[in-house]
């Protein structure tokens, strides 16, 4: 058993060296995007009001070039969207624009990326594919070894026959109990 317990150590020393990098990036993606519904964690939104002379409900050819010399824009208009008599949408590099052409309310909303955050849910996310797939992959499996071996270490009262074996079980049932109350309760 000791050769074992040597082999484990060996493999959870090594693997554990190899996967503090990705643990981080996909433990501080997973909290950010955990919370997806209070934030945005990919992008930074900021939102604008000012009011410009409203111009009046005409066809959307006549007031939209009266809208965007109104609000003196900085960037080009990409496309314009007509919700309703009343509400015009110009989308532009940064965000969108939206005009109340009866009261000339403007309510801006720019996007921005979070630095470094929006790189780790881009991972995390996998929503690059290809050649991450397999990164992910083969990091599941090291987390998969880094846990089997981890249980391998410790021997006695704090191991498996004692307190980590209590820590081990509770860690196997709070998923299981959750999904069991979440899904069927």
């Amino acid at each position: 058993m000791s050769k074992f317990r040597s082999v484990c150590r060996f493999l959870h020393r090594e693997f554990g060296f190899l996967a503090v990098g990705l643990t981080l990036a996909y433990a501080i993606s997973g909290v950010a995007v955990n919370h997806v519904d209070s934030w945005n964690p990919s992008y930074e939104q900021t939102v604008d009001r000012r009011t410009i002379e409203a111009p009046g409900t005409g066809p959307t050819e006549e007031v939209a070039p009266v809208v965007i010399e109104r609000l003196a824009l900085a960037e080009p208009v990409r496309n314009i969207w007509r919700a309703s008599d009343e509400d015009l949408r110009l989308i532009v590099e940064s965000g969108t624009i939206d005009v109340n052409l009866t009261t000339g309310e403007a309510v801006a909303v720019q996007v921005a990326p979070r630095p470094l955050l929006r790189d780790v849910n881009f991972l995390h996310l996998n929503q690059g594919k290809g050649a991450w797939t397999w990164i992910a992959d083969a990091y599941a499996v090291v987390l998969a070894i880094l846990a089997v071996t981890g249980i391998m270490l410790v021997k006695g009262r704090r191991g498996l026959a004692g307190r980590g074996g209590v820590l081990l079980t509770l860690g196997v049932l709070l998923p299981v109990v959750y999904v069991v109350f979440a899904k069927y309760l």
